[in-house]
């Protein structure tokens, strides 16, 4: 066998590996994309309010088994809920999604604002939370506001990446009745409120392990020294062959 034919079969090997790996994916929420929706008023879930000078926004909603129990910088009127899949619609955990409305003072500075976190968590009738996924790895996000988003229209979607979306199908095919509740963390905000809603069919694309991805590197870089070590010894044989 030549070089060239063992470094596509080392090639195919790595490529194979790191697609039956199985921990393909990380496990928890996804930014989808920019979702210009409109947020219909029986399902928002969140809205966050800051106080005085502050430039973050923190709170939630959960569910206790009897009512929901709202904390934080939530802003006033009736726009903190847990929602029951039922209510939702959803049948699939893979198709939900939660929109957001940034509503920053018209976008006069054109500042974004970042997301530290976003935690979804799913509650059964006593209060119990039976399943959550957070903002992968606790990573911060940072997004612009779209003019065309302020109001009642959503500007960005998030959905669920596939690990996190099995271990919630799991949950609702035990418990079709769940409830979900939202937590979320922002910075840099200079106005709102910022409005949270779910959705469905988000279309959300897994997101590949670090890992993974430097398995597929260390394959890549392994060729591309093979085929350089391949060409030096040729052009060191030439030199031989001439003198």
């Amino acid at each position: 066998m030549n070089l060239v034919s063992k470094i596509v079969l080392a090639f195919a090997a790595v490529l194979i590996i790191a697609g039956s790996s199985s921990h393909a994916y990380a496990d928890g929420v996804v930014l989808v994309s920019p979702g210009i929706q409109k947020l219909v008023p029986p399902l928002a879930s969140l809205n966050l309010q800051h106080h005085g000078n502050s430039t973050s926004e923190r709170g939630g909603v959960r569910w206790d088994g009897t009512a929901d129990r709202w904390f934080g910088d939530t802003s006033a009127g009736p726009h903190q809920n847990t929602v029951s899949l039922t209510d939702l619609g959803i049948g699939r955990a893979s198709d939900l999604g939660v929109l957001l409305n940034i509503n920053e003072q018209g976008n006069r500075t054109n500042t974004p604002i970042t997301v530290n976190m976003l935690l979804m968590t799913a509650y059964d009738s006593n209060g119990n939370a039976v399943w959550s996924a957070d903002l992968i790895n606790g990573t911060p996000v940072t997004l612009e506001q779209f003019r065309h988003g302020i109001g009642a229209n959503s500007d960005f979607l998030f959905g669920l990446d596939s690990e996190a979306a099995a271990r919630l199908q799991a949950a609702m095919d035990k418990d079709s009745g769940l409830r979900l509740g939202l937590e979320a963390a922002l910075t840099n905000v200079d106005g709102g409120p910022e409005r949270f809603s779910y959705t469905g069919r988000t279309g959300a694309n897994p997101v590949p392990e670090p890992a993974t991805m430097v398995l597929l590197g260390t394959g890549i870089a392994g060729v591309a020294a093979a085929v350089r070590k391949r060409r030096k010894n040729e052009a060191e044989k030439s030199n031989t062959d001439a003198s």
